[in-house]
């Protein structure tokens, strides 16, 4: 077949949430299918996605997308009563080099990664179309207002609802949906009733992260994550602020980790507190997750699955996190992680269980980590990806 694959970034290299499952998605596709991805090359990212074209085989459109292109574009979709984020990955070069492309050769399906993709895909309503939502993202709005104050909670209480409304259009004109998690697809359900949803999960690499021993360094605690994204910005920013001093009056001499690309003003900062380490982009983030105690996750707004938590479970880290964020976890996964509200005392106090407790930490991240193995590769996965596309094209 030939697939036209739209995604928001280039997914080059794997290292952040969405990245990751998208590039997965068309090393599978690519390998079996011909492949054209249509994505924007946002500032920085042209190398990368010459990259990928090298690396899976596949043909990328990947037109430049710079800062002004995505600030006239929300400007536009605010004044047509549109989600911001539409405007934001709304690229006219795009949008003709796709139209041009099926001209020349038509596509026999087409698979929209994100709902603000979907424009691109608007035109090529007779060719069979699948909607991979990843997660209900109007939700995502919905938290963050409920954290903000003032113009800025105006602003996320606006994409909530206008982005919604859009989920909702996509979801009716589309030949199927799918999310990422079961949490996801009961979500879907209610809020866009009368249309079927299949769920697409996540998989993991178990081998690459599972490939370092484990060697604990004492008692050294780690978040992995992009470092610009704000609900990211705003757990390390709880647990440094809150969290982390009862852990130090406990352990005087105990580390905390924030290890991933693009750290704000803000996760710099917290860099001056004593024990906390701020690491920037890292090329390999394995040796942090085999000398970590514990990796946290205390994430006030958990859409989907977090890869970080797949991640430090295929390494065999032990994991605390929040109950919101294991309900995204595949099903039987969300036993085999710690779980503690989010508030300060009890995260601190369940964090310090876990360090005490050395041999129920590791016979619990074992647990985890033989799960991946068995049923988390994204090999087992991606099954469902070819199922899916066969029927829509049938």
């Amino acid at each position: 077949m030939r697939i036209l694959y739209l995604c928001q970034r280039v997914p080059y290299p794997p290292d952040r949430g969405d990245r990751i499952p998208v590039y997965h998605h068309l090393r599978w596709l690519g390998g079996r299918h011909e492949v054209v991805v249509g994505t924007l090359a946002h500032p920085g990212t042209r190398a990368n996605a010459e990259s990928l074209g090298r690396g899976l085989g596949v043909k990328v459109l990947a037109p430049a997308h710079s800062r002004r292109n995505q600030a006239l574009g929300m400007a536009a979709a605010f004044l047509r009563g549109m989600p911001l984020s539409l405007g934001y990955f709304h690229n006219t070069l795009l949008h003709g080099a796709v139209r041009a492309e099926h001209a020349a050769k038509s596509f026999d399906a087409v698979i929209a990664f994100s709902s603000s993709m979907a424009q691109y895909a608007e035109g090529l309503d007779r060719t069979p179309r699948i909607m991979d939502f990843c997660d209900v993202d109007s939700r995502k709005w919905e938290a963050l207002a409920r954290e903000a104050s003032g113009v800025r909670r105006r602003v996320y209480r606006y994409e909530c609802r206008t982005l919604l409304a859009y989920e909702r259009k996509v979801a009716a004109t589309f030949d199927a949906s799918c999310v990422v998690s079961e949490n996801e697809a009961r979500l879907f359900r209610e809020l866009i009733p009368g249309v079927p949803v299949r769920v697409l999960e996540n998989g993991v690499d178990a081998d690459y992260f599972g490939a370092l021993p484990r060697r604990p360094d004492g008692v050294r605690i780690v978040f992995t994550g992009v470092m610009d994204y704000a609900p990211n910005v705003e757990a390390v920013s709880f647990f440094a602020d809150r969290v982390w001093g009862r852990i130090r009056q406990a352990h005087p001499h105990a580390r905390f980790a924030i290890v991933g690309a693009r750290p704000v003003k803000s996760v710099r900062d917290l860099g001056r507190l004593p024990g906390v380490e701020v690491t920037g982009y890292v090329p390999d983030i394995r040796p942090h997750l085999a000398s970590a105690t514990v990796s946290v996750a205390p994430l006030a707004v958990a859409r989907g699955v977090q890869n970080k938590v797949l991640e430090a479970m295929a390494a065999g880290v032990p994991v605390l996190t929040t109950a919101d964020v294991a309900k995204g976890l595949p099903a039987g996964a969300e036993s085999l992680v710690s779980t503690a509200r989010r508030e300060a005392e009890a995260f601190a106090g369940k964090l310090l269980e876990l360090v005490g407790d050395e041999a129920a930490r590791e016979r619990l991240a074992a647990q985890a980590q033989g799960f991946i193995r068995g049923r988390c590769t994204w090999e087992a996965r991606l099954q469902t990806l070819d199922a899916l596309l066969a029927e829509v094209v049938r």
